[in-house]
C-alpha cells in the first residue's frame, strides 16, 4: 500500500486539465492537507483508546475476540488498522498488522485548532470525524447504534454544514457532478436527482447550468429521509430558473420507481451524488434509473471512488458507523467491499446494467490516486 503524503504532490494539478482549477484550487489542497494531519493523529490516539498495543500482532477478528465486540464494528476496526498502515503507523503481514508506537507529531485537537482557525469553513469535516471517533467505542461494544450517534435530531445540523458547498472539502463533489451533467446536456433538460440530500447538489447543478445557459425545463428531487427533503426543497426554491418546474418526492432507490411516482422514460439525466453506492444491489439500482431514462438519456454517478476494490478511504470512518453502509450485499468484480467502490467497480456495474459510453472525471483519475491515495472526486457519465 502506498503511504499517503503529507503535501499533496504538486504534479497532481496536471492530471486534472479536464477540471477547472477553482475545484481543485489551492483552499482544497490546503484543507486536504490539515485533514489528513488530523485523521492520521485521530488514528492513532483511537487505537490507544481502544487497547491496540504497539508492536504485538492483532486483526480485525483478533481484536473482536479479545475486547469482545460485536461483528458490527468490522468494518470500523479493519478501517482503524488500515488508515494506521496508510499513514505509516503500522504494518501490514497478511490479515495482520503489527503498529510502530510513539506520538505523532501534534495531537489532533492542536491539528483541528489550527486548521479551524485558518480556514473555519472546513469545521463540519473535523467535527464529523471527531463525533465518529468518540462514538466509535460504544458502537462496538454494542451500547449505541450508530445512526443514533450520527444523525440523531442534535446532528442533523452538522451535516447540512457538512454536505455544503461552503465546505471546502466536499464542495468539489457536487461541484465534478455538477460539470459531468452539464456537459452531457442541452438546454431544458428534464433532470431526476436521486439521495439528494440538503440540496448542495442541486445548487452546484443549476449554477452550472446557468453559467452554461442550459436551463432545465424540469428538476424531480427526491430523497429518503423527511428533515433533508424539506431542507433540499427550501433550497432549489431560491435558485430555480424561471420557468423550470420543480418536483419533489420521497424516493427509495432499493423499490419500485413505478410504485414511487416515477413514470419510465421521462427523464433527460439522472444523477446523484455519493447516493448510490448504498444500493442494497448496484446492479439493479441501475437498471431500475435506466428505465426512467429516455433512449440515449444520460445517468452521472458522482462518488467518492477508491482508489481500487479494496483500498482504504482515510475519511470513510463515519459511514462505516451505519448498517445502511457497512452491511450491504457484495458484487462479484463490481463491490467487492461495503461503502464506496472503484472507478472500475462502477464502469462493470453501469455495463452489466445495459449502459454504454461509460466516460468519468477526471479523466485521470487513476493516475490521481497513484500519486496521492487522497485522491477520491469522481463523476462517471453513461448514456442508456
Amino acid at each position: 500500500m502506498a503511504l499517503l503524503p503529507m503535501k499533496i504532490p504538486p504534479q497532481l494539478e496536471a492530471l486534472t486539465p479536464d477540471v477547472p482549477g477553482s475545484v481543485f484550487n489551492e483552499e482544497f489542497r490546503r484543507a486536504c492537507e490539515r485533514l489528513d494531519r488530523f485523521v492520521g493523529a485521530l488514528s492513532v490516539e483511537l487505537a490507544a483508546d481502544l487497547g491496540v498495543r504497539p508492536g504485538e500482532p492483532t486483526s480485525v477478528d483478533r481484536l473482536a475476540v479479545e475486547r469482545g465486540w460485536g461483528s458490527g464494528g468490522a468494518l470500523s476496526v479493519r478501517w482503524l488498522l488500515e488508515t494506521l498502515e496508510l499513514f505509516g503507523e503500522a504494518e501490514r503481514r497478511g490479515d495482520s498488522w503489527r503498529l510502530k508506537g510513539g506520538a505523532p507529531p501534534a495531537t489532533s485537537g492542536q491539528v483541528r485548532a489550527e486548521a479551524e482557525q485558518s480556514m473555519p469553513a472546513a469545521r463540519p469535516a473535523f467535527e464529523v470525524l471527531s463525533l465518529s471517533a468518540q462514538a466509535l467505542p460504544a458502537v462496538l461494544k454494542g451500547e449505541l447504534r450508530g445512526e443514533d450517534a450520527l444523525f440523531g435530531p442534535a446532528a442533523m445540523g452538522l451535516w447540512f454544514d457538512y454536505f455544503s458547498n461552503a465546505n471546502p472539502l466536499y464542495a468539489p463533489n457536487n461541484q465534478v457532478t455538477a460539470l459531468a451533467v452539464e456537459r452531457a446536456v442541452g438546454r431544458g433538460a428534464r433532470v431526476l436527482e436521486v439521495g439528494g440530500g440538503g440540496g448542495s447538489a442541486a445548487l452546484a447543478l443549476l449554477e452550472a447550468l446557468k453559467a452554461a445557459h442550459k436551463p432545465p425545463s424540469s428538476y424531480v428531487f427526491t430523497e429518503l429521509q423527511p428533515a433533508f427533503l424539506r431542507r433540499g426543497v427550501r433550497a432549489i426554491q431560491q435558485a430555480l430558473p424561471t420557468g423550470c418546474q420543480l418536483r419533489s418526492l420521497r424516493f427509495d432507490i432499493d423499490g419500485d420507481p413505478a410504485a414511487q411516482g416515477l413514470e419510465a422514460g421521462q427523464f433527460d439525466v439522472a444523477f446523484g451524488v455519493n447516493t448510490l453506492h448504498l444500493a442494497g444491489g448496484v446492479v439493479a439500482t441501475l437498471k431500475r434509473l435506466r428505465a426512467l431514462l429516455r433512449p440515449g438519456g444520460v445517468l452521472v454517478v458522482g462518488e467518492l471512488l477508491r482508489p481500487t476494490a479494496t483500498a482504504p478511504v482515510h475519511l470513510e470512518l463515519p459511514f462505516t458507523l451505519l448498517t445502511s453502509y457497512s452491511q450491504v450485499p457484495l458484487e462479484d468484480g463490481i463491490r467487492v467491499r461495503p461503502g464506496f467502490m472503484s472507478a472500475r467497480g462502477w464502469g462493470r456495474a453501469l455495463e452489466a446494467a445495459g449502459f454504454r459510453e461509460t466516460t468519468i472525471l477526471p479523466a485521470q483519475i487513476e493516475r490521481c490516486t497513484e500519486i496521492y491515495p487522497g485522491f477520491y472526486c469522481g463523476a462517471i457519465t453513461a448514456r442508456a
